[in-house]
């Protein structure tokens, strides 16, 4: 396996402690992070900071699985979780005031499978992640910013 980071970022016209309150409430996942297939599982109040969970999650084609956990939570500065299983990651959200609104920065680390690393050359693999984030982050800009 391969440890990879990935950076994107977006600004999104909402207070940070909005922004981050959505992001952590993991009913919301499913709506901006197109990979995500399902949760299950889940240990704790999904309307609030959520214990732990099962993920399904598609990367490439490639059906992965496992479990996460919430490791840090600040309201409205910073939310950060970590996956287990099929993709070992880290996932950190970082809200900071922007004008009237939020810059959204998030960080992924992330162990890139095997059998993923070789289909497709890790340039064109990491290169597809990072438009896939950058599309999670529209979306999810869209979700937020009012009418």
């Amino acid at each position: 396996m391969s440890k990879q980071n990935l950076q994107v970022s977006v600004a999104i016209d909402r207070d940070p402690e909005d922004v981050i309150r959505f992001i952590a409430d993991l009913r919301n996942r499913m709506k901006y992070l197109q990979s995500l297939k399902g949760v299950s599982n889940i240990q704790g109040d999904p309307g609030q900071v959520t214990k732990s969970w099962d993920w399904k999650w598609d990367l490439l084609g490639h059906e992965f699985t496992g479990t996460a956990k919430t490791i840090h939570y600040a309201p409205g500065r910073r939310y950060s979780f970590a996956t287990e299983g099929g993709i070992k990651s880290q996932f950190t959200y970082n809200a900071e005031p922007e004008g009237t609104g939020t810059k959204l920065t998030v960080d992924v680390e992330a162990e890139i499978p095997a059998e993923l690393a070789g289909t497709e050359g890790l340039d064109q693999l990491l290169a597809g992640a990072q438009q896939k984030g950058q599309q999670s982050l529209q979306k999810l800009k869209s979700l937020l910013e009012p009418s």
